[in-house]
């Protein structure tokens, strides 16, 4: 075999394996482990979901606490609706952007719930870990899906995965959570 031949073989496997994360978020294990974390956060989510109903009379009425917790739940269902997506193929453009923008969504309302609980806990006790771990599953899940999205968009299309950017979207993603951070915190001063 010549050394042409091997290193096209090689760029051709490369291109079409998938990534640590991904081998990790298609697993048996943490498929059982979504599903655990999914069935802990329900009764939040569909509490948070329910109320809103209730909710909308004027907003002299709610407190932002509740405004916050309902945005972070209706940010937690649009990331289950794009961990579902994702687990079927693209058919278009415009269906890829909607379900990476449904993932994204989750991800920075787990990152927020997952900011809030560390900034409120010392980690004293294996509740507040346990607390951490439980929104940190989906956050997982959904990176491990966008992933797989990026990588059969880049099989499909013929061309080498390319990290950049992902590399751009956790920066946006960790500034977006520092600003919700900040405007969080200063509602709540305010």
């Amino acid at each position: 075999m010549s050394t042409a031949a091997r290193y096209e073989r090689l760029e051709t496997v490369a291109r079409h394996r998938p990534g640590m994360l991904e081998r990790l978020t298609d697993s048996t294990a943490f498929a059982v482990l979504l599903g655990v974390t999914s069935l802990v956060l329900a009764p939040s989510m569909l509490i948070g979901l329910f109320v809103v109903a209730a909710l909308f009379t004027p907003a002299g009425r709610a407190s932002p606490d509740v405004w916050i917790w309902l945005l972070l739940t209706a940010g937690g269902a649009v990331g289950y609706v794009g961990l579902f997506r994702a687990r079927r193929p693209s058919s278009s453009s415009a269906d890829y952007c909607v379900t990476l923008v449904c993932l994204a969504t989750g991800v920075v309302a787990g990152l927020a719930v997952l900011g809030r609980v560390a900034d409120s806990s010392a980690f004293e006790d294996l509740l507040t870990v346990g607390a951490v771990v439980v929104p940190a599953v989906p956050v997982i899940a959904a990176l491990g899906r966008i992933a797989r999205l990026r990588r059969l968009r880049a099989a499909a299309e013929g061309r080498v995965l390319d990290s950049l950017p992902l590399i751009f979207l956790a920066v946006a993603l960790g500034e977006a959570l520092c600003a919700i951070a900040v405007g969080v915190q200063l509602a709540t001063a305010g």
